[in-house]
């Protein structure tokens, strides 16, 4: 009797975002209102253009997204990346790749997404509404929410009720989607156009008040400058397309997000169409690339070069960050904004922040149960994680199981000394992902003939090798570059190397305890890579 591939012959999913839901999805995944390249750039690399280096970036990234649109085509299904790699580059690769860098290190995501909501979404909305509005008790919980306590609370409630939402099903997240999208893109724009209206001047003045009320610093501006030019800090560097360049792994860490559809692919209309998916991968990109450029550029001019490079030399801890109080760290434009504005606007932008910051948690669990549930389908996890509600179609297991894991790893994040160093090694553990991912496109008309050849991408000859080979290039780069670079601050401790080193051991103990198990079974989990999964 021949043996059964999948542990069953229907995935339970159901195709219920539309291919501008998931553009949509993919804009907020890239995270409009937050990319850490405006603090992280202007002192690490001194004189480069912040707007110049992500639209280098956004070039770039647009064959890792073409390649991974050919790809989401020809195998529309959830699981995106895994599926990719383990039909082409081997199971083995496939699932070592991706539950180490994704499944396991996006759980720091989760983590992240709670501090974020706490310390850039509540915190700057209440203390920016209590300074405008001289609140002492909106003041008071800004502060609570920016606290290791506030942190904590605030992220396993957001993650708790992220899980038990999603168990409702993908289609109330689809509607919800809508408000999160309308919110962010609101908060956004308003930004660009306080920012567009000011002079570094003004903002001087507003921003020295902002502080004044909230910590009690006075002439923060100036001071911050002239601490960092007592250091010997040159502030207003000559322009320099060397350090431009180096501008773009700081911007990949949000535009490498542009694929990140291709996780719930069972669960988008028109997925096999390559058309929908280069609107859904590409146009995303693009479109975020180009608000981010506007965003960098209106930002500089608003709050002058001098203190963009003061304030970027504090968070990477050149100088100290007193005159900044509570900014210290924190200056995004979209924070800036809420500062110095009229509490209409601090509502606007700041609801833009919590919607991001919510939306980052949901889709952790999204992308990673799906990917879980592919795994489990090809027998390389355990049957338990496939199964899907067949009222709401949610795999709630998964979710159950992730939430677990999130909540665990919020404890970590917060209390375990050292462990917020460790945050960079997602940028290095996705990254070699979508250097996989890519790659897999080289070898997809070779590895996975078959496949290809029925695919929308056979049409455009070996298109796809040669955005691969491109894609791969550079997504390697970006990689090396958070490697070597000492200024990206990714392995600076033994600690790290061990913990990165030691998630892909685990991930590749599992494969191969499952593989082996089901080989004992009489069942070869192999068989399953050389098909296209259930939907």
């Amino acid at each position: 009797m021949a043996q059964e591939v999948f542990t069953r012959k229907a995935s339970g999913l159901i195709r219920v975002m539309s291919p501008f839901s998931a553009f949509a999805y993919n804009v907020l995944t890239m995270s409009l209102i937050f990319p850490w390249v405006y603090l992280w750039a202007p002192q690490v690399f001194p004189g480069s253009s912040l707007w110049l280096g992500i639209l280098i970036c956004t070039f770039c990234q647009a064959f890792v997204s073409i390649t991974i649109a050919f790809l989401a085509s020809a195998l529309p299904r959830s699981g995106g990346d895994y599926i990719f790699q383990s039909r082409i580059l081997g199971g083995g690769i496939g699932f070592t790749s991706v539950m180490s860098g994704f499944v396991i290190w996006i759980l720091q995501w989760v983590a992240l997404a709670g501090w974020l909501f706490a310390a850039l979404g509540l915190a700057p909305l209440f203390l920016s509404l209590g300074a405008a509005i001289d609140s002492p008790s909106l003041i008071a919980f800004g502060k609570w929410a920016f606290s290791p306590t506030g942190i904590v609370v605030i992220s396993i409630i957001l993650t708790a009720f992220v899980g038990w939402f999603l168990c409702t099903g993908f289609k109330n997240y689809v509607i919800l989607q809508w408000f999160l999208f309308a919110s962010i893109i609101i908060g956004f724009v308003v930004s660009l156009i306080v920012l567009a209206g000011l002079t570094p001047g003004e903002f001087a003045d507003k921003i020295n008040l902002f502080l004044n009320k909230i910590d009690g610093v006075t002439g923060s501006y100036a001071a911050i400058i002239k601490q960092a030019q007592d250091a010997g800090l040159n502030l207003t560097p000559k322009f320099s397309f060397l350090m431009t360049l180096g501008v773009a792994p700081l911007v990949w860490t949000s535009l490498q997000w542009a694929s990140y559809s291709v996780q719930q692919g069972s669960e988008i209309k028109s997925a096999q169409n390559l058309k929908s998916q280069m609107f859904i991968i590409v146009g995303s990109l693009v479109f975020v690339g180009v608000l981010l450029a506007i965003n960098g550029y209106l930002f500089e001019q608003a709050v002058g070069q001098q203190y963009l490079n003061a304030s970027s030399a504090a968070y990477n801890g050149m100088i100290g960050g007193e005159a900044l109080g509570t900014l210290a760290g924190l200056n995004f434009p979209s924070i800036i904004v809420q500062a110095i504005s009229h509490p209409i606007v601090i509502l606007l932008v700041g609801i833009g922040f919590i919607a991001n910051s919510f939306q980052i948690t949901c889709n952790c669990y999204i992308g990673m149960t799906r990917d879980i549930v592919a795994m489990s389908l090809d027998r390389t996890l355990p049957e338990w994680f496939s199964r899907v509600h067949p009222k709401y179609h949610a795999p709630v297991n998964a979710h159950l199981a992730y939430g677990i894991g999130g909540c665990i790893w919020i404890l970590f994040y917060n209390y375990i000394p050292g462990w917020f160093d460790l945050t960079l090694g997602v940028t290095f553990a996705c990254g070699y992902v979508f250097v996989l991912s890519c790659f897999s496109g080289v070898l997809f008309p070779y590895r996975a003939k078959a496949i290809y050849e029925a695919s929308p991408a056979a049409k455009y000859g070996k298109a796809i090798v040669y955005t691969g080979i491109i894609g791969t290039l550079f997504c390697g780069a970006m990689v090396l570059a958070f490697i070597f670079h000492p200024g990206l601050r990714l392995f600076t401790t033994t600690p790290a190397i061990i913990f990165n080193i030691g998630i892909s051991v685990i991930a590749a103990v599992i494969y191969l305890a499952m593989k082996s198990y089901h080989a004992s079974r009489g069942i070869d989990v192999t068989l399953a890579f050389k098909e296209v999964p259930p939907e």
